[in-house]
């Protein structure tokens, strides 16, 4: 919701040597931070109180080379002659996209952001370092390697310690009266609404998010992708308690965004379910990967998840600022603290 959308075609001798995609938003802090507190204490709801007051007065365009809803290396594509010289071609480009926004829009973008660039590992594809820009670590994407002898998802849980098999089968059990049935884009279009507000209540407690989706996002995804995506329906009964998006993208399978009544998720361990029935999709998808993306990482370990470091650049467009971004960004981008997992022998 409130984003623009520009696509950017680089040439050389008439040919088409290189791709952009971007997106800005006008960003209001107070609106996208969502700050708050569970603090009883007088003076962290006081912080909480006047800090949402500051953020009220403070708006910021920013502009983004890569695609917000999907982790991942979406935002530039080079012919393989020019991509060692990504670092060198970019930033002048994305400021050519700046003088389109002011031009067209009568914007001034404030901040650009590059994501998301994997640190290393077999997902990279490109490397992107620039003087005026900041690099910093998000969290990690999470990522099941599949192998390819695995034809079923018995062959998965034949490979996992005991412990991890015996776990595995708890979680099942307490989820034995739930029914997953795949939507077609009629039903998609008639549970949209519950869909809608399952997924808008995982969204809301973030801390800060670049996005909310549409309303009707999930029952567009279905009618615009068909065949090409799966979106299944959790029912309790005739109740619908959750669902998930699974898109096949390439070589990897996207697990897409879910939602899930939050008040029934620990008796019927919903999320676990989940996880674990997108990992069956996956092998049954013959793809080598599962990306199962960023948050929840330790749960996501437990089922055999790696994770892989990403990096985002930032550039501030006034240069005291942009000086002191890197010490900003270290007070205000949490720390990847987390035990990871591995279920496998």
């Amino acid at each position: 919701i409130g984003y623009n959308y520009y696509y950017v075609f680089i040439k050389s001798a008439q040919e088409v040597v290189g791709l952009l995609y971007c997106q800005s938003k006008r960003i209001n802090l107070k609106k996208d931070f969502r700050l708050h507190t569970h603090s009883d204490k007088f003076s962290e709801k006081a912080r909480v109180f006047f800090t949402n007051i500051a953020f009220n007065r403070i708006e910021h365009e920013i502009l983004i080379c890569g695609n917000v809803l999907l982790t991942g290396e979406y935002g530039v594509r080079l012919a393989d002659s020019i991509q060692d010289n990504i670092s060198t071609i970019i930033p002048p480009v994305l400021d050519e996209v700046r003088s389109f926004v002011k031009k067209e829009r009568g914007v001034r973008v404030n901040s650009t952001l590059l994501k998301d660039f994997y640190s290393s590992g077999p997902l990279q594809e490109m490397s992107f370092e620039a003087k005026d820009f900041t690099k910093f670590i998000v969290q990690p994407d999470m990522v099941l390697t599949l192998k390819p002898h695995w034809e079923s998802y018995n062959d998965y849980l034949s490979e996992v310690k005991s412990k991890y098999r015996v776990k595995f089968k708890k979680v099942k059990k307490k989820a034995s009266s739930l029914r997953y049935k795949e939507m077609d884009e009629e039903q998609a279009k008639a549970y949209n609404d519950k869909m809608y507000s399952m997924y808008k209540d995982t969204a809301d407690r973030a801390t800060f998010s670049l996005f909310l989706l549409s309303e009707n996002y999930f029952y567009n995804l279905k009618k615009e992708m068909g065949d090409k995506m799966k979106l299944v329906g959790v029912f309790l009964e005739d109740q619908l308690v959750a669902f998930y998006t699974y898109i096949r993208n390439g070589k990897q399978g996207d697990a897409h965004f879910l939602g899930y009544n939050v008040s029934l998720n620990s008796k019927y361990q919903i999320y676990f379910n989940i996880l674990l029935q997108l990992v069956e999709i996956a092998i049954l998808d013959k793809a080598t990967y599962l990306n199962l993306s960023r948050t929840a990482l330790e749960i996501k370990s437990s089922v055999g998840a790696e994770p892989h470091d990403m990096n985002v650049h930032l550039k501030y467009h006034r240069s005291l600022i942009n000086r002191i971004l890197p010490n900003l960004l270290k007070r205000f981008v949490p720390a990847n603290d987390w035990q990871p997992r591995s279920p496998f022998k």
